[in-house]
């Protein structure tokens, strides 16, 4: 069977420096796990894959799980949408750019923790965690739809107004293609970091039956092997919003 450049390329890209870049952590690790020869600190990579393989039939997974997808799902459409609203008006209307930068500056520079640790006092631990996944992806997507808009080609956008183009049809042909790729790359790296964010919030502020409840349990109980293969979880589970937001980015390819 003969395979072209292009597939050959991609199959290095997509398959082959993912996994030499697995290899390499899990051998950092394995040597890291030697070196330290203490099995209740920095266990071999091994025996928390094996826990981690495991996790999925232990009692209340899927629910821990499907609560921290659910907020991190939650927090990222809501910010994504403001994002995308205000990014649009601020296209139209320069003055708000100017009154929400400086907003989105402080955002993009608070510390997380001391974010958590403030709103902990004004907010229920479940609503906070959402808040906080907020005030993470929302800079992040404000500041890169606002590009986006700002920077679709001011000759088309001249030729279609020297034509009289519909609003509606300026959008869909013009903005909406130009802009795209940045709404889905932008997602896909915002989506695994508010799961990220909305995880140590939930840390830091003991939301039960979630991921972060389970990683906190334990750390409190000392089960580092219990503790690692919830931080693979977390990390697994990143990725696979990432490639769902991938999967759509094709689709979207496709079919336009």
């Amino acid at each position: 069977m003969k395979i072209s450049k292009t597939t050959a390329k991609r199959l290095i890209e997509n398959v082959v420096y993912p996994i030499i870049a697995c290899a390499l952590i899990i051998g950092v690790w394995a040597i890291a796990s030697k070196v330290k020869d203490n099995p209740l600190v920095l266990p071999m990579p091994g025996v928390v894959i094996e826990r981690f393989f495991t996790l999925c039939t232990e009692r209340g997974f899927w629910r821990s799980v499907g609560w921290t997808l659910l907020r991190t799902i939650e927090c990222f459409a809501l910010s994504f949408c403001i994002a995308l609203l205000l990014s649009v008006l601020a296209g139209i209307f320069k003055p708000i750019n100017k009154i929400i930068s400086p907003i989105v500056a402080f955002l993009r520079s608070a510390p997380t923790v001391a974010v958590i640790l403030i709103l902990y006092a004004f907010t229920s631990n479940k609503t906070m965690t959402i808040i906080v996944g907020f005030l993470i992806a929302f800079p992040v997507l404000y500041s890169a739809f606002y590009t986006a808009i700002t920077g679709v080609d001011k000759d088309l956008l001249e030729m279609a107004k020297l034509y009289e183009v519909r609003p509606v049809d300026k959008v869909t042909a013009i903005y909406l293609p130009s802009i795209a790729p940045v709404l889905f790359d932008t997602s896909k790296s915002t989506l695994s970091l508010t799961l990220k964010v909305v995880v140590a919030a939930e840390i830091l502020s003991s939301v039960a039956n979630t991921i972060g409840d389970k990683i906190q349990t334990a750390n409190a109980s000392g089960e580092i092997v219990y503790l690692l293969a919830w931080t693979l979880v977390a990390v697994a589970f990143s990725f696979a919003l990432e490639g769902f937001v991938a999967i759509l980015k094709k689709i979207w390819e496709i079919v336009r």
